[in-house]
């Protein structure tokens, strides 16, 4: 005899519902390890930086959420750093942050240090003062940083080069998501791609840039996509540098044209290049 039988269906009832959480449980992993091999997978076909930015915007972000990734290597204790930049923002590019590095070099030079410190172990900030880091020095890269608020350190020791690397996830997001194990598996792969990959930003000397200004009626952007142009870079490459679509340059390519009176790419170089050399 059942004393009480409303119990006995209670705890099956919570016994099956635990059952089905457990499930779940499983087969969510099940996917997760699945969706990071994914990933780890597609970036072997990583040669070139349009392939590492399509990559990272697309695979890696499905498991690692982000919107800004910043890659700094060299001399942490000088200051003197290299940038890689990827984020499909307005505004947030290599070229921005070389140009005028500021306290932004300061910034990855204490989070490397942070990375030290810790053991050269992950670590991640949530809440993150983007806005104070802008008011102490700002810049055109700083003042979009304005709107992230949690960050992510991952470095990496270079024995041999004696060249370490940091590489830095902003996001909106207060507080940054991340599973250890995830992390574990694809950060050694972001950091090989990224190194099989061509460095695109080339310093451009103060000369050059009052060269190629001193052929009129080019808006700033213009001289840009032209500047990229001369380098050989497609539409869709000149996208991932400036961080618009292939589209917008394809329309800035059309108006640079009607300026230089110019019917294609070939034609708008040579024209520029001449001019340069008078």
């Amino acid at each position: 005899m059942q004393l009480f039988p409303h119990l006995i269906d209670m705890y099956s009832e919570r016994n099956a519902a635990m059952n089905i959480d457990a499930a779940n449980n499983h087969e969510n992993k099940s996917q997760n390890w699945e969706q990071v091999f994914n990933v780890i997978q597609k970036s072997f076909a990583v040669q070139k930086h349009v392939h590492f930015f399509n990559w990272l915007q697309t695979s890696v972000n499905e498991v690692l959420p982000h919107d800004i990734l910043v890659a700094a290597w060299g001399d942490f204790a000088t200051g003197d750093l290299h940038f890689d930049v990827s984020s499909n923002i307005e505004d947030i590019r290599t070229q921005k942050l070389i140009d005028a590095p500021g306290v932004f070099a300061y910034l990855m030079s204490n989070l490397h240090q942070r990375w030290l410190d810790n053991g050269e172990r992950w670590y991640r900030i949530n809440f993150f003062d983007a806005a104070g880091i802008n008011a102490q020095s700002p810049t055109q890269f700083t003042r979009q940083l304005v709107g992230m608020n949690s960050l992510l350190v991952y470095g990496v020791r270079d024995y041999r080069g004696k060249n370490d690397c940091i590489y830095v996830f902003f996001d909106r997001a207060r507080e940054f998501p991340i599973e250890h194990h995830v992390l574990g598996l694809l950060m050694p792969h972001v950091d090989s791609a990224l190194r099989r990959v061509e460095y695109l930003q080339t310093p451009v000397t103060e000369v050059a840039v009052v060269e190629e200004y001193e052929l009129g009626g080019l808006t700033e952007r213009e001289h840009e996509i032209l500047h990229w142009v001369k380098s050989g870079k497609t539409n869709f490459e000149i996208g991932m540098i400036l961080t618009i679509s292939p589209n917008t340059v394809k329309n800035h390519l059309k108006r640079i044209f009607q300026k230089l009176d110019v019917s294609c790419r070939a034609q708008a170089v040579a024209k520029y290049a001449p001019h340069k050399l008078a």
